[in-house]
């Protein structure tokens, strides 16, 4: 398993996806997709929010005397999701490891995906009603944080049409 090195804040234009990841083992990452059908709808607040939640898992590639870059080969979609709708200049937490080695990388990469997706997947049965249930709390305690998150979460319509859930399948008409 990989080493934990820490994290820090680096601009966004020092990560780059790990080159040493397999064309197989990419298209299993690109193949996941959020939940959020117009995920550039979010507000940066909330990409921002999302970040700190599941920072890019990254190693130091050395290239130069002074140029350091950090490959990332966890929580891709965290840094494709900061790369579409953040500036290369903001600075981003990341958490670094040691670098695997080449052969491994594919190996340590999937083991760091499966372990977080079976800890934190959701059938999709429950799924659609584990979100109602954050967003019809959210509503009740706070509907003004609601639309810091995405204009598309001003209400129950909106919001099931953007997270592609039937809100018919949803009783009671909590309003922000």
């Amino acid at each position: 398993m990989l080493q934990d090195r820490g994290s820090r804040r680096v601009p966004l234009s020092h990560i780059e996806v790990s080159h040493h990841l397999s064309a197989p083992t990419l298209r299993v990452f690109l193949a996941r997709s959020s939940l959020l059908r117009d995920v550039h709808r979010m507000s940066e607040k909330a990409i921002k929010i999302y970040i700190l939640q599941h920072p890019p898992v990254v190693y130091e590639n050395k290239r130069g005397k002074n140029h350091t870059q950090l490959l990332c080969i966890a929580n891709l979609l965290t840094l494709y999701i900061a790369k579409r709708c953040l500036s290369e200049s903001d600075k981003i937490r990341v958490t670094l490891v040691d670098a695997p080695l080449s052969k491994n990388t594919d190996s340590q990469a999937l083991s760091l995906a499966l372990s977080a997706e079976t800890c934190h997947a959701i059938s999709p049965k429950e799924l659609s009603h584990y979100i109602m249930s954050l967003w019809e709390n959210l509503a009740s305690s706070d509907p003004k944080a609601l639309i810091t998150l995405s204009e598309k979460f001003n209400n129950k319509s909106s919001f099931c049409e953007a997270v592609g859930i039937n809100r018919r399948n949803f009783y009671g008409d909590v309003k922000p």
